[in-house]
């Protein structure tokens, strides 16, 4: 990991290339495939604008040849979609359909969602070591937590050392609590969860008396015009603790967004350093207290805010 820059003097931003990590990167070949992409990109958009938004298929070169790129468009924006990109492992298939899904995996936007998988379970665990360090017990609230792969799997790291971690899980997809519920069982910490199905606007109903230490809100962000998130983090901000962590994430504009807009049907707020810190500071959490880092990509950061009180 390096220190890229400093944000105004006071905020550091991070780029973590932690070789242990295993994060993906872009090879050379690249510059060869990003036309591709953008041609594929203007030629699904021609296709909607005269025959419509809404098409079966896209293109015959992802959604039409492989099932697994279509059942992430259909599920765009949603954990299915999410747990089909985390999960994908390459080579398995020689097929033309499986050639063609190995290929659109190597795109930037998926392997950095993959990437920030790992980013944002090595920040959680960090978080939560130094926590144990003033705290007897860590308390975490997962907003919109979709699937809770990663939250899950570092819990279960936590449980094996001895440290039971409490969490709120709240989602206003039933299948996704009942997927969460799934993981939470296979890993043993069920028992230290509670499940919601709720909407983000019961949050302070939800976690009424659970004082929590951590909320995670990842992957979120990314659906929320700017003033919802700003006033979604003064909610967030009043429900911490006193030294707090609030760890979220965003996605920065990048050269494949028409692809994943047209092609994926996957419209999402791209927001740079500057709109993203914005949200950050006018949600309560100031400066000196905010780190960000990006996955090696750069397609995706996170942000960890503590919650200051003089």
């Amino acid at each position: 990991m390096y220190r890229e820059q400093t944000f105004n003097n006071q905020i550091p931003i991070f780029v973590d290339n932690d070789p242990s990590m295993g994060y993906e990167t872009n090879n050379w070949t690249y510059i060869f495939r990003l036309p591709l992409i953008l041609g594929l990109a203007f030629w699904v958009a021609l296709k909607k604008m005269i025959l419509g938004s809404k098409l079966k298929i896209n293109t015959f070169w992802f959604d039409g040849v492989s099932p697994a790129c279509r059942a992430v468009k259909e599920n765009a924006t949603s954990w299915r979609a999410l747990d089909i990109i985390y999960n994908y492992r390459p080579g398995g298939d020689r097929s033309l359909s499986g050639r063609v899904t190995d290929f659109w995996n190597k795109l930037g936007n998926i392997m950095a969602l993959r990437n920030r998988l790992k980013l944002v379970k090595k920040a959680l665990k960090h978080i939560i070591e130094d926590l144990l360090e003033k705290e007897s017990e860590i308390r975490l609230v997962s907003i919109a937590s979709g699937s809770a792969q990663g939250v899950i799997e570092i819990m279960s790291e936590f449980k094996e050392k001895g440290t039971f971690i409490k969490a709120i899980f709240l989602d206003l997809d039933l299948t996704a609590i009942e997927h969460s519920r799934k993981l939470a069982q296979e890993a043993g910490v069920i028992n230290q969860i509670k499940f919601l199905n709720e909407n983000v606007r019961k949050l302070e109903e939800a976690v009424s008396g659970f004082n929590p230490n951590i909320v995670e809100v990842v992957g979120f962000l990314e659906y929320r015009p700017k003033e919802r998130a700003i006033k979604l983090f003064q909610r967030i901000h009043r429900l911490l603790v006193p030294e707090g962590i609030l760890i979220t994430s965003s996605i920065s504009p990048n050269l494949e967004s028409p692809f994943s807009h047209c092609v994926g049907d996957w419209p999402m707020f791209y927001r740079n350093l500057d709109k993203f810190i914005e949200i950050i500071t006018k949600g309560g959490f100031s400066p000196p207290n905010v780190k960000v880092f990006y996955e090696p990509l750069k397609f995706q950061k996170i942000a960890i805010c503590r919650k200051f009180i003089q």
